[in-house]
Formats: structure tokens, sequence, C-alpha cells
């Protein structure tokens, strides 16, 4: 291909303000960054602040109702030839925009997951072409729209007309994000110019796995005047470039072929085994051998099914390769609020931390967008499967056929680009659509407008496209009159949280795989310094509530806060007892469901990172930094979990073990809360096989003590005496026990701190401006040596002066009492 990308010198200038009180003058000409939106130019050439700050988004509405123009001249560059066909090529334009090429429309669109492609060799001069695209506020338009067509059901907490256009739905705002309903081209524009012939629509399926043997189906499609004098040389090599097949073909109409591969190694989920992916060339040569064109990608073999009924009973559950996966998962939304500042640098570090906490599933949710090539790659490398939602969240979608034919495009694009990805493991029609209905109004599903959509359209395109990828209409969805059923399919459990029911209740759910839960913990200290005045770092605070989306937040987390903890009398100690909390409710349900195996087939957490500064569900906040939650996911995750069962007269000690085998040795102390003394300890050896829920102690708690102000730590350790899981029991609320106070000490190397102390520290904590742990939440006992690296993320040298610790200890200590 020959390609020449119009990156460079674009200009932003306003069109028509509408007769808006607008901040920048018509027609001032504004430098602009492709890819790029309205507001990230306005700020970066300083006209307007950062959107983020403090409650900078109420004095920028005008940008959304404003229209705009971006434009380009360019050169065409000697190596395209000009009487031969050239596209333009747009990956992403947002959203409702005329494309003018040298004063002629060459189209108008109104879907921004579209690429769109144009022949304009026509239209086109050696030098001095102007591009141009008039945007016009998605916004406006889409009001238009439902003027035209009628309003129809979205739940009152977002904005109704959002339905209409095919836009990222989060951009209206959203219950954790804010409303700024972007304009711009978010992905890359360019001239490309085929050779003699184009390798299109390469499809590679497994289509049967059996150890280290594979079958599969590999077909493509060549675009060329002539494909009689063209052969194509399959190869697929590993890692080391060992070439594992290849073969040739002589080109025809259907460009298929069976590939056999033995000896090869299987791509696995995180926690199973290695992401192996081998390297897949197809080469076309002519009959001189001279090659024509060349398609390069990096393939993984594998076999994922989901199931959902077994032994006459129904299930969720995903089996790759044969082999049942428990699903420990995250769901993903959109990594900013401007899209184009999400770097392959951010995908890559936020997927990391995603396989850091020994997850093995990544939900793309169906308000935000189909992801970017490098986020399906990333997950491809980190063995990291990706339940796949189209683009439609939370409310009815119209059904008329201009609509509909954007929406079969729009998928039949998506998937045909990521069908290739060995992550990919389902594809998912919507986000709760079918649940809301059925809540809001007493009529079936199937009355839903939008139904046709998920229940016909994209499943017939999926069967289509990728016959081998499981389909499912929506999240949640199962076969019971409630989609949101316990019974049947997949659930979303925010009766927990938003239904304003505490983390304890979780204790009576019994759902099969569940694809939504949450509890809401607020950003890390330094995020939100950064982006609020500090007259607004309090508690109560109006800008800092505004820093939270869903309707009583603030009121949620304080309520649930008291119910387990004391509460704060600082802004920073809300910062810790509320991020503390959100572990603790993380932390419950996670252990209830993977200990409630065979029924429980998976959970995934809402949700993983945020778009801006902001109190909401994440583990991590809108800086890439995790906050204390990150830590106790990572820790109930693990490979290799202790837990501890109230079995109302008995305390069950049990191992969840996910790798083949485990020796090493269990200790349970008992802690007399108050002073921090053990007054019972028992060891057991421990070696087990890869195993659910395995006993390895049962203690009789009436035996155990008169006092209730006592609690328990289990600790698991290999046979080298290195910690692997260490887990915790208490009879009540943490509020109501007496804990001793610590002291610690700290000793600082070149990467990192050690930490020993006197008394149990519950919940270590540590903070140091510009400086991120490694560990956080920790439990440190008397006897402990704990290592905490910082090197590696440091932006200058820790000084120990300035580091905060923060424990439980701190607020419940007989001194904390008599102040």
């Amino acid at each position: 291909m020959k390609k020449h990308y119009l990156s460079n010198d674009w200009q932003l200038r306003l069109i028509d303000s509408h007769d808006l009180d607008v901040d920048v003058d018509k027609d001032r000409i504004i430098p602009a960054m492709i890819p790029g939106t309205v507001h990230t130019d306005l700020l970066n050439e300083g006209i307007i602040s950062d959107p983020h700050y403090g409650d900078n988004e109420l004095r920028l509405k005008w940008i959304d109702l404003c229209d705009w123009s971006y434009s380009t001249q360019f050169n065409v560059p000697p190596e395209i030839q000009l009487d031969k066909p050239v596209n333009l090529i747009l990956k992403g334009v947002d959203t409702v925009a005329d494309i003018i090429l040298n004063g002629r429309i060459v189209a108008s669109v109104k879907n921004m997951f579209l690429e769109y492609v144009y022949e304009v060799s026509s239209l086109l001069n050696r030098e001095k072409n102007t591009l141009e695209l008039k945007f016009y506020s998605a916004k406006r338009h889409s009001l238009a729209e439902e003027r035209k067509y009628g309003k129809i059901p979205v739940p009152d907490s977002t904005e109704s007309d959002r339905v209409y256009l095919r836009k990222a739905q989060y951009s209206y705002g959203w219950d954790w994000g804010p409303a700024f309903t972007t304009m711009g081209i978010w992905r890359d524009v360019f001239l490309q110019q085929k050779n003699v012939a184009e390798i299109r629509n390469v499809k590679l399926d497994t289509v049967k796995l059996i150890d280290k043997k594979a079958e599969c189906d590999l077909s493509f499609s060549v675009n060329a005047d002539d494909q009689k004098n063209l052969d194509a040389k399959i190869e697929i090599s590993d890692y080391k470039d060992n070439r594992v097949f290849a073969d040739s073909i002589p080109c025809d109409a259907s460009n298929r072929i069976n590939v056999s591969l033995n000896n090869i190694e299987p791509w696995w989920p995180n926690g199973m085994g290695d992401p192996n992916l081998y390297t897949l060339k197809i080469i076309l040569t002519d009959d001189y051998g001279i090659i024509v064109d060349e398609y390069e990608n990096k393939i993984g073999v594998r076999t994922i099914e989901l199931c959902l009924e077994e032994n006459e009973s129904p299930t969720f559950k995903f089996i790759v390769n044969g082999k049942a996966v428990y699903v420990k998962g995250v769901n993903w939304i959109p990594g900013d609020s401007f899209l184009p500042r999400v770097t392959p640098g951010k995908y890559r570090n936020l997927l990391q931390l995603v396989k850091d906490a020994s997850m093995n599933m990544v939900r793309v949710w169906g308000g935000g967008i189909y992801e970017n090539d490098e986020f399906y790659q990333i997950c491809d490398e980190l063995g990291l499967l990706v339940w796949q939602d189209c683009m439609f969240a939370c409310g009815s979608y119209p059904e008329h056929e201009e609509f509909l034919e954007s929406v079969k495009d729009e998928v039949e694009y998506n998937l045909s680009r990521i069908r290739n990805h060995a992550s990919l493991a389902l594809l998912c029609g919507n986000n709760e659509n079918e649940w809301i209905w059925t809540m809001d109004h007493d009529s079936h599903y199937s009355n839903m407008p939008g139904h046709k959509i998920y229940h016909e359209l994209v499943p017939e395109i999926s069967n289509r496209i990728c016959p081998g990828l499981s389909y499912w209409p929506s999240s949640p969805f199962g076969f019971d009159k409630d989609p949101n059923s316990q019974t049947s399919g997949n659930r979303h459990q925010w009766y927990i949280w938003s239904g304003w029911k505490d983390y304890s209740e979780v204790i009576n759910d019994n759902s099969l795989f569940v694809t939504e839960f949450g509890f809401q913990g607020p950003a890390n200290i330094d995020c939100f310094e950064r982006h609020l005045p500090e007259e607004n770092l309090r508690i109560h605070d109006k800008v800092f509530e505004f820093h939270n989306k869903q309707v009583e937040g603030p009121e949620r987390v304080i309520k649930f806060l008291s119910a387990h903890l004391p509460l704060p009398k600082t802004w920073t100690e809300y910062i810790y007892l509320a991020q503390l909390n959100q572990g603790f409710a993380l932390k419950t349900c996670l252990e209830h469901w993977r200990c409630n195996q065979p029924i429980n087939n998976g959970s995934i957490i809402w949700q993983i990172n945020d778009t801006w500064p902001v109190t909401s569900w994440s583990l991590v906040d809108s800086d890439e930094q995790p906050k204390l939650s990150y830590y106790f996911v990572k820790n109930s995750f693990n490979l290799i979990l202790l837990t501890i069962e109230d079995l109302g007269e008995s305390l069950k000690i049990s191992v969840n073990n996910e790798t083949n085998e485990f020796e090493g040795k269990s200790v349970i102390k008992l802690f007399e809360a108050a002073t921090g003394e053990v007054f019972e300890e028992f060891t057991y050896d421990v070696n087990i096989g890869a195993s659910l829920n395995s006993e390895i102690a049962l203690l009789d708690t009436p035996s155990i003590s008169n006092n209730s102000n006592w609690f328990a730590v289990a600790t698991l350790y290999d046979k080298d005496d290195k910690i692997v899981s260490r887990n915790y029991f208490v009879n009540q609320r943490w509020k109501h026990l007496q804990l001793p106070e610590v002291t610690f000490d700290v000793i600082k190397e070149t990467d990192s701190i050690k930490l020993s102390v006197d008394n149990p520290a519950l919940f270590v904590d540590l903070y140091h401006p510009g400086v991120v742990f490694e560990n956080r939440g920790m439990i440190i006992l008397p006897g402990d040596d704990v290592k905490v690296e910082y090197g590696k993320l440091a932006a200058h040298e820790l000084d120990t002066s300035k580091l905060v610790i923060s424990t439980l200890n701190n607020f419940l200590s007989v001194r904390e009492k008599s102040e």
C-alpha cells in the first residue's frame, strides 16, 4: 500500500455559534491536532481551561452546541499516481459532518464508529489540495432526530436524545463521567493507493484443538482486476521465527485453505497458561514472483465456547481449549472524556494492571466505543479475554431504516476488524436495555424499541462474519421473565450499592455469572489535588460532590462507610476510609462468588478505569494510579486464595488453588483486639493440587474466647516461608472494635521501604506526594518484615518526613477514643 497521512497543518475555526455567548471569535484560526477534538484544541490554545478542573464542565456547554470546521492543505506525494484510483480514508469522524475536498462535498456522515473510504482521484490536484470537515453540533442533531421520530424510553439519568445518534453514549454524560458531546477527527486520516492487488478480509478460525494439534480454517479475499495469475503463500511462525506452517495456493474466488498445525502451543487466558501468539503472513505474488501485497498479523490458536447448560441445569460458563474458566474480570469504559488522549501507553498500563491482579477477562462496555486496535492487541499479549458489547446502552433505540442500515455497517466493520484477535471471547448486543425495559414497563422486552437490533440484525451479522464467536443479546440476559434473574444467564448485581443495600447482603446472591457489580470510592489524593481548588477539598463541598456523577452518590458513600467504619474528621481521612470501605465491599463480593463455585462461574467488576478525576466505582483513577480497592481485588483474585468462612459455630479455613499444586503451611492467629495480643495460634500443613474451597481447618468459635473484641488473621506460606495469601475475619463491624496503637519502624532503601510493627497493623496505607507504592491496604503483624517497592513509579526522591502511614488502628485505638 502507498499511504500518505494527513496529520499536519490542520486548522480549527468556529463557523456557527447559533447566537450563543461563546469564548472564541468566529473565524479565528486555531491550530488543531489530528487525531483530536474541538475541546482539546481549544484547551491547547489556552482558549478554555481544563474541562476536568473544578466545575469547568458547567461553563463549557457552548462548545457542544456550536458548529466547527477542520481544514488542511496538502500536496499529493509523487509515489501516489493521480491517474489511478486513490482512496481518502477517515478512520474516525466524530460525528455529524460534511467531508469536503477541494470545494466538493464527498459525503455527509453521522456515525463515529465507522471507517469512511472514498475514491477521490478525480478531485485531487498534485498540489494545494484543501480538505475540510464541517462538524455540526451532535447535540443539536440528536435533538432534531428525536423531534422527527418521537421520544422513546430512556432512563431519566441520561439525555433521551442520545439514542438517535451513533455516537459514544457516555459523551452525553453518565453516572461516572461528565457530559462533553465531543466533535472532531478522532482517528487517522490518510490517502491510500493500492498496488496491483490487495489482500482483504482475512479470517482465521480454530476449528479443532486437541492437545497440541489444531485444525484451522483460513480465508481471505483478493481485490484485483485479475486473480488468475496471482499466488498466495501462507506462513505461520512462532515467536522465535520458527516456521510451523507453510503452503501456497493459486488465488481464486474462495481463497480458502485448511491449516493443520502440529506441536502447537495454544493461547491461554491469564492464569491458565501462556498467551502464545504466532505470526501469520500471507504473501501475494504475480506470475513473475514479484510480491504485490503482503499481510502480517499476530494470531492465537484456541477454542472458546459459552456453555449455557450443564447436567440438565442452567449455567453460564466459558470453556477455553476444552477447560472451564472461572472468570475474574473487570469492565472497561473509555480511557478519557477526549478519546485521542488515550495513548497506546495508557492502554498498556491499565491492561497490565488488569493482568497483574490475576484477572482474565475485560468487558468492553456498550456505552463507549469499539476500542482501538492496540487495545485488542495488548489483550492478546496479556491473555485477557474480551467480552465485547455493541455500542448500545441503557435505553430503547430507534428502528427506522436509515438507523438500522448505519448499525449494520457499524457492526460489520468493527466485527471484521477485531474478529481475528485471540482474546475475543463473546459479542454482546447491548448493555442493560432489556432489563431496564422490563423494570420500567409492564411489557415483555420483545416490545422494546431496538429489540430487532440485538435479536435479529446483530446476531445475523455475527453468524455470517464470525460464525465461531458466541453471541449474547444483552448484559444482563437470561431465559426467565426477569432478564436479570439469578437462575439463568448472566446478571448485574446493582441491588447492592445502587439499590441502597449493603455489601454484606451478597451472601444471599447465587448468580450464575455476574457481569456488573461495584462499590464507589474516591480517586487518590494527588488526583483530586491536581483537579480541584484547595478550598474545595472538603467532604461535603459542592464542587467535590460535583465530581461524583451518580444521583445521591455522595450520600451512599457516607451511608455505607458509617455502617462499617468510624466517620472521618478530615478530607484526607475520608479518602482513606472511603477507599478502604470500597476495598471491603469488593473483597466481600468477590470471595463470596469465588467460593460459591460451581454455581457461580465468574464475576466482572464495575469498573477498572475513569474518564476524569471522580469518586466512582473504578479501581484505578484517571491518573492511572490504583486506588486502595485495587489491592483488595488483587488479593481476592490471587491464583491461590486463603478464605475464612463464618459457619456460625465455627470458622472454616479453606484454600482455592488455581495452580497445579501447592505445598506450604497455614498459620491462623487469634488476636485480642484492644491489646493486639495473640491468645490462640494454629499451624496446619497444606499440600493440595488444583482445587476449590479445600478445607484445611475448622475452628470452634464458642470455645475461642469469651471476649467479643477479637479478630483472626490467617496466613498461607509457601515452603520457603513466603506469604502467598493473607486473610482476616472479624465477628462484628470494624467500627465497634478497639484496636491497639501501632508504632512503625521504617527503613528506606533505594527503591523500597521496609516496614515492621510492634502491634497488628490493619490495612496499612502509604501516602507520599508524587509517589506510587506497589502495595497498599496490607495487614502487617509483629514479626513480619514487609518490603514495599516504589522506585519504578516514583516521581522524585522519597522523603520519609513526608511519608504518611494510615491504618484502621489510627481511628479505633483507645487513645483515639479518649481524644
